[in-house]
């Protein structure tokens, strides 16, 4: 069956869009006839409902949670979502479940029909909740994973925002000495005796200028290479593993996915899936892929019997200190609370750490620090230009 989108009249008086599913558009129109709604316009949908955003997904598990504890059915909690929502591609995509829903299937599995919005995590717990009968909890724990991935992508925007802005600012103050500021003066001390450090800065601007042509050459084939890594799979996956290795990042990558494997194992375990079973979940979901290669493995083991904090104790990513607190949660049998225990105590540090490494205010902890690099730039650039007329006097 096909979905179709027709525009009627609310009875408020006002043009409403909505959707039905029909074998044909005659179908539709019958059907529409048939419940006596004045239709304006409408239309077949054949493309799939677009993949919403981390935010959207919060928003409409938020809403569908509040709806359920109040006591509706699913199904029409689903429908009163779809007709309240003023975006278009979120009322198609919850069109869509409740569809599969009065066809029969789970939501789960409606749901599995749109990786892109929901991730594994989420669809692992939904589908043990509608088995015990438990959904409004668990959606519960999912907003509280979404909650804290939100959270720490913004920090992480944050940490990256000052380093990005003061890169290009350095990059723009340099391109206007080379390209503007230093030729109008090399002319006026063409035949004089000059600093060697200024004779240095003359001739770096004639380099830069006459090889212009090949500088933006080399900024369109090092955009090339950018989008390929970007786009081309098996490049994308080499360059990802040779960033995991580099020296500044490397622990703050391995702590963000320490928290999210701490934070995705433990709400997995609450949900009632069997150890093996979360741990493999909690795997796929680790976007590290060192880490991966290293936990991959522990599963038979873990399926032997052997306890994850001695597979665990001699890793050369984790740190000593997760085996040690995993070890005290298989002696107390209470691995969720110790889970989300080590992602607290990571998140706040994984931050700060990568603040203090990108940060170029590392010389002072006040704020009027932060201005030294930019200030250095400007001055030096000052510098330059006045450097020649004190040669003169």
């Amino acid at each position: 069956m096909a979905i179709f989108e027709y525009t009627s009249l609310s009875n408020a008086g006002r043009k409403t869009k909505f959707f039905l599913t029909a074998d044909s558009i005659e179908d539709a129109k019958t059907i529409l006839e048939l419940k006596k709604v004045v239709v304006f316009q409408i239309s077949k949908i054949y493309k799939k409902p677009a993949h919403l955003t981390k935010k959207e997904v919060l928003d409409f598990f938020y809403q569908l949670e509040n709806l359920l504890t109040a006591g509706l059915p699913l199904y029409e909690s689903l429908i009163i979502l779809a007709e309240n929502n003023e975006k278009r591609k979120i009322k198609l995509l919850i069109f869509d479940l409740s569809e599969k829903l009065k066809t029969g299937y789970s939501l789960s599995f409606a749901m599995k029909e749109h990786p892109k919005t929901f991730d594994l995590i989420s669809l692992a717990m939904i589908e043990n909740a509608q088995k015990s009968g438990n959904l409004p909890n668990s959606l519960k724990e999912i907003i509280k994973i979404l909650k804290t991935s939100i959270d720490l992508k913004k920090r992480l925007v944050s940490a990256f925002t000052y380093p990005v802005i003061l890169i290009l600012f350095c990059l723009v103050v340099l391109n206007f000495l080379l390209f503007f500021t230093i030729p109008t003066l090399s002319d006026l001390f063409e035949d004089r005796a000059l600093h060697p450090f200024t004779k240095m800065v003359f001739a770096l601007s004639k380099i830069v200028i006459k090889g212009k042509f090949f500088i933006i050459l080399a900024v369109l084939l090092l955009g090339i290479i950018i989008l390929i890594a970007v786009f081309y799979k098996p490049l994308q996956k080499k360059i990802a593993i040779k960033t995991l290795k580099l020296p500044i990042i490397k622990t703050f990558l391995i702590k963000v996915a320490l928290i999210r494997f701490s934070i995705s194992l433990a709400n997995l375990l609450k949900g009632g899936l069997s150890y093996i079973q979360a741990f493999s979940l909690a795997i796929d979901v680790l976007n590290h892929g060192l880490l991966q290669k290293e936990l991959l493995p522990l599963q038979d083991e873990l399926i032997e019997g052997k306890h994850l904090s001695q597979l665990l104790k001699n890793s050369e990513y984790i740190p000593s200190l997760v085996s040690k607190m995993l070890s005290i949660a298989e002696e107390t049998s209470n691995m969720p609370k110790m889970l989300i225990n080590i992602s607290a105590s990571y998140a706040p540090t994984a931050i700060l750490r990568l603040r203090k490494t990108l940060s170029t205010s590392r010389f002072s902890s006040d704020t009027s620090s932060r201005t030294v690099f930019p200030s250095s730039i400007v001055a030096t650039g000052s510098t330059n230009r006045v450097a020649p007329v004190f040669e003169t006097s």
